[in-house]
């Protein structure tokens, strides 16, 4: 049995964060990234019948952003570095792993995660990747050392993490506060 399209559609924008940041590391470009998502998802609609289940869903979709990666990479005159496919096909266990976990439970952590930043550290998170400013760029913008921008968003990554960890402990074991110990 197949996936129907509504399915197959609601299964790509369930996995939309995981397939685009994929896809990102692909491209090293967040719009050729979100047209290939577009891409991916026209082409699922079209051959929905030869996908069994939701799955079989995200590594196809896997197998399609990755192929339509690398031929946008081999039709561009600029080539941004790019992984090679060896490399590429040692990732594909971990990313199988992170299609475990559930794309709108990690975002809802992550917001919360953000708002618990303080408010400086909040800014340079954005511009870096809302904005997608350079390091240099944000240091000007903010008015520090580039230095200290690399060390505010280090000390973010850290406290981001630690932060999306106790969520995730918090919703396995269903202990409410237990996060914001």
């Amino acid at each position: 049995m197949s996936l129907d399209v509504d399915s197959t559609v609601k299964g790509l924008m369930r996995d939309r964060a995981k397939l685009l940041a994929y896809t990102h590391a692909i491209v090293r470009d967040r719009e050729v990234a979100e047209d290939l998502f577009q891409e991916v998802v026209s082409i699922a609609i079209q051959k929905h019948d030869e996908i069994s289940n939701a799955d079989h869903l995200l590594l196809w979709a896997r197998r399609a952003a990755r192929n339509k990666a690398l031929e946008s990479l081999r039709k561009k005159k600029y080539r941004p570095l790019a992984l090679d496919r060896e490399v590429l096909d040692l990732l594909e266990a971990p990313w199988k792993r992170l299609d475990e976990l559930d794309s709108r439970s990690e975002m809802d952590h992550l917001r919360e995660c953000l708002d618990k930043l303080a408010p400086k550290t909040r800014k340079v998170v954005n511009l870096k990747f809302v904005d997608g400013l350079s390091g240099i760029q944000i240091a000007e913008t903010v008015g520090n050392e580039v230095r200290s921008v690399y060390v505010a968003l280090t000390r973010a990554y850290r406290s981001l993490e630690e932060c999306i960890r106790r969520r995730r402990v918090q919703a396995e074991h269903g202990t409410p506060g237990a996060a914001d110990a």
